[in-house]
C-alpha cells in the first residue's frame, strides 16, 4: 500500500507541522508527508529555501484564483485553513496516486506507527475518530456537551480515506459545501468543515469505520475518559470511567487549544476547555511533546504574519469586514479581489465610516475579554428594564428576537450598501 499523510497551516506553523512530521517519521518512514501552506511569504520576508514537501497550496490546488481570494478574505485563519482539505486530499490523490491518505491537525505528535489506521483500509474507505466514546447519565467531562453538539460528533483534526469511488465522491460533496459553508457559527450551525462529517455515518453506513481506539485522537474533550498507562517503555491508553482490562496502543495525541509559548516554558494553559482537569498520567505525554517542540525550527517561522490579515496596503482585516463581504458576495454585489485597498469594498468601508486603519490583533469578543463585563451588563439591563416599561412585554419580548438576528454582522451591510436601506433581507 501506498501511504501518505498530510497536514494544512499558515506559514507560521511550518516548524509545528514539522514536528508532526518528524514524529511520523520516526515511527513510519514510508510513509509520505505532505504541507499544505493556506498562505504565501512576502518579498521581504527571508526564510530559507522550502523543503519538497511543503507546498504552496494557491500554487498547487485546483481552486480558481478568484474564489481563492473569496474564500481566503471571508473566513478567518482557521476556516480557511480548514476550507481546502478536502482539494489536498484530492491533489494527493491524483499527484501520487496514493492507495490512502490521513489528514492530521498540526498540533499533532504520533507516538507509534500508524499501521492500525492504514489496516482500516482493506475494509473501509472512510476513518472517523468521535469526540468521546463513553455514554454516562451524569456527564463528568471538562467540556460541556452544548459545545459538543456544537462541534460535531467527530474530531476532524483526523480523518482517514482510501483512494477509490467513496472516498472521491465524499471529497468532492464536502469541497462543494466548504467553498461557501466553512464557518464556525453557532446560529447557523456550522462548525467549519468538521460538522459536516455527521452526516458520513448515514451516507456510508458499512464504508464508514468509528474508531473506538483509545489510542488515537487522544485530546483535550477526553482526557477525563482516558488514562495513560505506561508498560515495558510502550504509552498505553485505558478507560478511566468504564473498569475494564482493555489496553489500546497510544497512537496520536491532539494537543489542540495549548499555548506552544507556555509549553516550551514548561506551562500548560489550554485556551479552549477553561476548566481543563489534567491528570498526573498525562504529564509524560506533554513532556514529550515540549521536547519535541525544543527541538523544532518553530522559531524560525513562529513571528511570520498571516498574508491574508491585510488589504494590499497593509491595513488590517476585522472579522467584521470578512462578515459584511460574506454578505455582499453571497447577494451577488461583489465578485472583485476583495483584498484590493483600490477595490470596492475597501472604498465602501472607509467612506461609511467601518474602516478602521489601526493594526487589528483580535475582534473576537466573549464574557472573558471584555473589561467590567458585569457593570456593562447591570447597564444594559437597566435599558432594557427602561424599554420594557415603555413598550409593554408583547413588543418587548418581539423586539428582543429580533434584535438576535442582529447579533450577526452579515444583517449590518446597510451601513456600507445605502441600497439595502430601502430593500432589506434579514439573513437568520
Amino acid at each position: 500500500m501506498k501511504k501518505t499523510a498530510f497536514t494544512i497551516c499558515a506559514k507560521n506553523y511550518i516548524g509545528l507541522a514539522q514536528t508532526l512530521e518528524a514524529s511520523i517519521k520516526k515511527f513510519d518512514p514510508d510513509v509520505q508527508f505532505y504541507i499544505f501552506v493556506a498562505d504565501e511569504f512576502t518579498g521581504d520576508e527571508k526564510i530559507e529555501p522550502l523543503p519538497a514537501n511543503v507546498i504552496i497550496a494557491k500554487e498547487k490546488l485546483d481552486i480558481p484564483i478568484d474564489q481563492w481570494y473569496q474564500m481566503a478574505f471571508k473566513y478567518d485563519l482557521t476556516e480557511f485553513c480548514t476550507s481546502i482539505k478536502p482539494s489536498c486530499f484530492k491533489y494527493i490523490f491524483q499527484e501520487t496516486e496514493s492507495d490512502a491518505c490521513i489528514y492530521f491537525d498540526p498540533d499533532i505528535l504520533t507516538f507509534s506507527n500508524l499501521d492500525v489506521i492504514y489496516d482500516q483500509f482493506s475494509t473501509y474507505s472512510i476513518v472517523l475518530t468521535p469526540h468521546i466514546t463513553t455514554i454516562e447519565t451524569n456527564y463528568t467531562g471538562s467540556l460541556n456537551e452544548r459545545n459538543l453538539l456544537f462541534s460535531g460528533m467527530f474530531n476532524l483534526g483526523f480523518i482517514g480515506l482510501k483512494n477509490d469511488d467513496i472516498g472521491l465522491k465524499l471529497i468532492n460533496w464536502w469541497a462543494e459545501r466548504l467553498k461557501d459553508r466553512c464557518y464556525q457559527n453557532m446560529m447557523e450551525n456550522y462548525f467549519t468543515d468538521q460538522k459536516w462529517m455527521d452526516f458520513i455515518p448515514s451516507f456510508f453506513p458499512t464504508q464508514t469505520l468509528i474508531s473506538d481506539n483509545l489510542g488515537l485522537n487522544l485530546a483535550p474533550w477526553n482526557f477525563y475518559e482516558r488514562e495513560i498507562i505506561q508498560k515495558d517503555g510502550q504509552l498505553f491508553v485505558k478507560n478511566r470511567i468504564v473498569k475494564s482490562d482493555a489496553l489500546y496502543t497510544l497512537t496520536f495525541v491532539h494537543f489542540s487549544g495549548f499555548n506552544y509559548s507556555s509549553l516550551l516554558s514548561g506551562e500548560v494553559i489550554q485556551g479552549n476547555i477553561k476548566s481543563l482537569d489534567i491528570a498526573q498520567d498525562l504529564e509524560i505525554i506533554f513532556s514529550r511533546y515540549t521536547k519535541r517542540l525544543m527541538e523544532s525550527e518553530m522559531s524560525s517561522y513562529i513571528k511570520l504574519n498571516y498574508t491574508y490579515k491585510y488589504f494590499s496596503n497593509g491595513v488590517g482585516i476585522s472579522m467584521v469586514y470578512r462578515k459584511l463581504f460574506r454578505r455582499l458576495l453571497e447577494d451577488g454585489k461583489i465578485k472583485e479581489n476583495p483584498f484590493l485597498s483600490n477595490g470596492t469594498l475597501y472604498h465602501s468601508l472607509k467612506e461609511n465610516g467601518v474602516l478602521s486603519e489601526k493594526t487589528v490583533s483580535s475582534d473576537k469578543v466573549s464574557v472573558g475579554n471584555v473589561a467590567d463585563v458585569e457593570g456593562k451588563t447591570i447597564k444594559i439591563n437597566k435599558f432594557l428594564n427602561l424599554a420594557f416599561k415603555i413598550l409593554g412585554p408583547q413588543r418587548f419580548f418581539q423586539l428582543a428576537r429580533l434584535m438576535r438576528l442582529y447579533s450577526k454582522i452579515e444583517n449590518h451591510i446597510y451601513l456600507i450598501d445605502k441600497s439595502y436601506l430601502k430593500s432589506f433581507k434579514i439573513w437568520n
